[in-house]
């Protein structure tokens, strides 16, 4: 039967659990592309798994996994029991391009790339003629209109939207930049608006889900003009990087057009740390561009990592201030993760300074859904293992009082309001969870370090 299963995993948390639930802030965009790119003579399913069961008695002969990250784990266990039952496997996503071992014992064949309608003609036509390749290097093609018939709006805070794949920065900790090496493709602004006239009847609500929004000035200000003249009600939000905060003219554009909030990856409030992982950026410019930011109205959720090498104890009382006094509405905290692949990584491996078990500990490092990383699995110039893990949960701590939250939560637009609010909530609700799970868990500090070179 001409028939394929496309599937994005859940995963499970430290303890094993699955983790499922009934509403997510948004999803990936993977199989809404990947749905729409499928021939017409071929049936597809789909699959969210976090939301629903899987299927396993689905009589689809071609089972498609997308993998982001960490769910690459359960993906290998739907792909055993798929293969078990005489299903062809594809494994697709960042995860298994960027680590292709570990999946390559699971899959018939890995797909790199973003296929689009010509790609996964062919792929399909060597299943059905059995010449089916171990591997697709696929072109990064996205210009079509995706199915968005699979997503279930009641299920998401913010619908997502995509205008463009990859990043124009390399920064050495990042796995999209691994990916991309500092390049990026634009999707056709026709495709993307007329996505958006369509979500225009069904939701308010929705997200733009790029690694970088700002990675093409001029494309992103023929958006916010299209939508301002089709005089768009949406509430949305976007990834930027930072020096979008020296440009009040696509600021003011984006306040017009409907965005209330950017996602920035600041990482961190010293120097030192942003020179050594390549990221090309000047801390004592922060301040002017989130003060110019927030002069055009918007609010900014910030990226940082905690435990680099220029950080020290003193760092979550220096960082948390820094988060207070320039007003950010939402602190995205994570200790740092250097993801195989990646320079960074690979540098800590040289030195010697990975610890862990075995590399797939790197992906396991999570407490919930969607949470942060709170696991120091190398080693820091200036502190222990353990004093960057409790030191990141002093840092949470500083930030999870109820008034702080309400300040960095209210607005004068409710929507926007209340998700800060529920956003902020989920920070304290993390910092409550992790601190009772350090008095009952042993640190990584005791693993065994991989050895220079190897």
């Amino acid at each position: 039967m001409k028939k394929i299963y496309l599937i994005q995993p859940t995963y499970r948390d430290q303890d094993g659990n699955l983790l499922k639930g009934k509403r997510l802030y948004t999803v990936s965009l993977a199989l809404p592309a990947l749905k729409a790119a499928i021939p017409p003579d071929w049936e597809a399913e789909s699959c969210y798994e976090y939301f629903d069961d899987i299927n396993f008695d689905s009589d689809a002969s071609v089972i498609g996994i997308s993998s982001m990250a960490y769910e690459i784990f359960r993906g290998i266990e739907i792909a055993t029991e798929f293969r078990k039952r005489g299903k062809l496997v594809l494994f697709g996503g960042f995860q298994p391009h960027i680590c292709p071992d570990f999946v390559r014992p699971y899959a018939d064949s890995i797909i790199h790339g973003n296929p689009g309608r010509k790609d996964m003609v062919a792929i399909l036509k060597d299943i059905e003629t059995g010449l089916l390749k171990p591997a697709y290097m696929t072109e990064s093609d996205l210009n079509f209109l995706f199915d968005y018939s699979i997503l279930d709006h009641r299920r998401l805070l913010f619908t997502p939207v995509l205008t463009s794949v990859g990043c124009r920065n390399h920064c050495d900790y990042c796995c999209i930049a691994s990916l991309y090496k500092g390049a990026y493709r634009l999707r056709k602004l026709q495709h993307v608006l007329d996505e958006i006239d369509a979500l225009s009847r069904t939701t308010r609500r929705i997200a733009f889900v790029d690694t970088n929004i700002y990675n093409n000035r001029e494309y992103l200000q023929r958006l916010c003009e299209a939508m301002i003249r089709r005089r768009y009600r949406f509430i949305w939000g976007a990834q930027s990087t930072v020096d979008i905060g020296d440009d009040p003219e696509t600021l003011a554009l984006l306040k017009k057009a409907g965005c209330r909030i950017l996602y920035i990856g600041m990482e961190t409030i010293e120097q030192a740390n942003l020179d050594g992982m390549n990221k090309h950026y000047r801390i004592d410019t922060y301040p002017r561009k989130i003060e110019n930011i927030h002069r055009a109205g918007l609010r900014i959720a910030a990226f940082f990592m905690y435990g680099l090498d220029g950080d020290t104890r003193e760092t979550a009382a220096d960082m948390s201030r820094f988060i207070i006094d320039h007003k950010i509405a939402l602190p995205m905290l994570n200790i740092l993760v250097p993801t195989p692949s990646t320079p960074m990584f690979e540098r800590l491996k040289r030195e010697g300074r990975v610890l862990m078990k075995d590399e797939q500990e790197f992906l396991k490092n999570n407490i919930g859904y969607n949470a942060s990383f709170t696991l120091c699995f190398y080693q820091p110039k200036n502190m222990t293992p353990a004093e960057v893990e409790d030191g990141f949960i002093d840092l949470l701590g500083r930030l999870s009082g109820y008034r702080q939250i309400i300040r960095r939560s209210v607005s004068g637009d409710l929507p926007l309001t209340l998700f800060l609010l529920y956003s902020n909530w989920l920070f304290r609700k993390e910092y409550l969870e992790l601190k009772r799970r350090r008095g009952m868990k042993t640190t990584v500090n005791s693993m065994e370090v991989i050895p220079a070179g190897e």
